[in-house]
C-alpha cells in the first residue's frame, strides 16, 4: 500500500533525510517547514499520517495539533524532537498527538511506531 505521509520538519537536512527514509518503501510525502502550513495541508488534501516536529518557527508542533484537533480528530499524528526529557511523550499525548518519537531515531524505529497507526493493508 503507498501511504500518503505530511511531515512537518524545519530543518533541511531532517527533511531531506525523512523524504529518503519514506521514498525507500514506496510512500508518497509532502514536506513543510511549519505548523501553520500543516494546518492549511490538512485542510486542502487527504494524508495517512502525520509527522509532526515539536520545535518549529511561526507555530509549534504541539499548537499545530491543537488546532488540527478542532477539524481533524481521526489523523493520527506522531510527534518528533531531539528532546529526550521524562515526560515529554506523555506532554505530546497530552496536546493531541497520538504517539511521539524522539530523534535521532532508526528508520526500524520511525516504521515501527507508523505501522501502529497507518491503515492496514
Amino acid at each position: 500500500m503507498i501511504y500518503k505521509i505530511l511531515v512537518a520538519e524545519d530543518n533541511f537536512i531532517n527533511q531531506k533525510l525523512m523524504e529518503k527514509i519514506l521514498q525507500s518503501k514506496g510512500w508518497g510525502c509532502k514536506i513543510v517547514d511549519n505548523g501553520k502550513e500543516v494546518i492549511k495541508e490538512l485542510k486542502e488534501n487527504k494524508y495517512d499520517i502525520v509527522l509532526m516536529d515539536i520545535s518549529m518557527p511561526d507555530l509549534d508542533g504541539y499548537s499545530a495539533t491543537q488546532q488540527i484537533r478542532v477539524f481533524n480528530n481521526q489523523i493520527p499524528i506522531i510527534g518528533i524532537s531531539a528532546n529526550v526529557v521524562s515526560g515529554f511523550k506523555e506532554k505530546c499525548i497530552e496536546n493531541g498527538m497520538n504517539d511521539y518519537l524522539s530523534k535521532p531515531f532508526k528508520k526500524e524505529d520511525l516504521f515501527n511506531i507508523m505501522s501502529l497507526y497507518l491503515p492496514k493493508e
